[in-house]
């Protein structure tokens, strides 16, 4: 029987001439994943011998990534924020690109007692959890439109501990919020809202195949036309001086702020993430002019 290193070559030049851009680093993935073991324990299971099971259930795991799935899907789990979170086919991969969205809310949130805050679109629900694992006085809550999402979302919470802090609501974008206590009182309203136009060239043919299109893409060519519906949802949603930070596609940033500055937000600001790419732009609420009665 063929030994883990063996297999694991194997699966890396197989990959390769698939087009994988990470052959090695997903055959290792999934060896792990199929195996049981963690990634790192493979390199003390070089010369074990596989039995035909588990030759043929890694054969599986591999095929399938040569087909596009993303390795997420079949593993069942990502990293995201060094937390791990269950991912299922109902929900976007957690990206670290996203990882910016929640540094944006940690930074704008430093030293405020119990903040309140919305995921809108949480999918897996990675940004709520990541945001109020960080921030042990935070409650928030996270919608999605999806239900199987809402699910998994759920799911993540209670994974990490926590369900008491952590509300994840059925339904679109901020509206589930209008009948709660949260509607008016938000501290932070994130998002990483859909934002790709239907036949980008730059989408991977492995997410366009795979990954949940309600999720992906916008309803007409405008980009920004979801990030729009939520920032002028959240003008009600958040309190006076609340902040607002949303994901946006490769070169969107300078458009997203001149229409969050259109709908009156202020403190503007961009934040890239790893890779260099204005990912996240911000805004606060702006708040009245002093000796201006509250707004009711």
């Amino acid at each position: 029987m063929p030994t883990v290193l063996e297999v694991l070559k194997r699966s890396t030049e197989w990959l390769a001439s698939r087009g994988s851009a990470s052959p090695r680093l997903d055959s290792e993935v999934l060896l792990a994943s199929g195996l049981g073991v963690r990634r790192i324990d493979l390199y003390l299971l070089f010369d074990r011998p596989l039995s035909e099971p588990e030759v043929v259930r890694l054969r599986g795991l591999v095929t399938e990534r040569g087909k596009g799935v993303p390795v997420a899907y079949l593993t069942g789990t990502r990293e995201f924020f060094s937390l791990p979170f269950e991912v299922t086919r109902d929900t976007l991969v957690p990206r670290p690109d996203t990882e910016a969205l929640v540094e944006a809310a940690l930074e704008a949130l430093l030293g405020a007692e119990a903040p309140l805050v919305a995921d809108v679109g949480t999918g897996t629900g990675c940004v709520l959890v990541s945001v109020l694992h960080r921030l042990a006085s935070a409650r928030g809550h996270g919608t999605d439109v999806s239900a199987a999402a809402v699910a998994v979302a759920r799911r993540n919470a209670a994974k990490h501990g926590l369900e008491a802090r952590a509300t994840v609501h059925e339904g679109s974008w901020l509206s589930p919020l209008r009948s709660t206590e949260a509607w008016g009182r938000l501290d932070a309203v994130l998002s990483n809202p859909p934002y790709v136009v239907r036949g980008d060239p730059t989408l991977e043919p492995g997410v366009a195949a795979h990954e949940p299109a309600v999720a992906l893409y916008v309803a007409g060519s405008d980009p920004l036309e979801p990030a729009r519906g939520i920032a002028t949802e959240a003008l009600e949603a958040l309190r006076e001086g609340g902040f607002l930070a949303l994901e946006v596609g490769a070169g969107s940033a300078p458009a997203a702020l001149a229409m969050l500055e259109s709908l009156g937000y202020v403190d503007l600001a961009s934040r890239k993430d790893a890779g260099g790419i204005e990912r996240v732009v911000s805004g606060r609420k702006n708040a009245p002019e002093a000796g201006t009665p509250p707004r009711k």
